[in-house]
């Protein structure tokens, strides 16, 4: 039996700049789970939150976006910002072929 009404799902992988698909979340808590493979020097993600399914904006309090420089897979937790919808999108590509994997996971 679970405590609280947690989900999860995995968005687009990405292998240039650009969004994922977004997903309906309805949450205070969000949880995203980013795989990268084949990085070269770094990539720059942006974890991304909006009321409307329209308009994106940064979830980061400091408006700041999240460099990865390695393969391996990395978890980033957000909480206290309610939005019905997420995504993340992959803003620079700094040397190699990477593939950017997410899973999002939201109470």
């Amino acid at each position: 039996m679970a405590l609280y009404p947690f989900t999860t799902a995995t968005l687009t992988s990405l292998t240039a700049t650009g969004v994922t698909s977004s997903i309906k979340v309805n949450a205070q808590a969000v949880t995203f789970q980013v795989t990268v493979s084949s990085v070269g020097t770094n990539v720059k993600v942006r974890f991304e939150g909006s009321l409307d399914n329209t308009n994106f904006f940064n979830l980061d309090d400091g408006n700041q976006d999240t460099t990865i420089s390695a393969n391996g897979t990395t978890g980033y937790s957000l909480s206290g910002t309610p939005v019905e919808y997420v995504r993340l999108r992959l803003v620079t590509i700094t040397g190699g072929t990477p593939t950017v994997a997410t899973v999002v996971g939201a109470l």
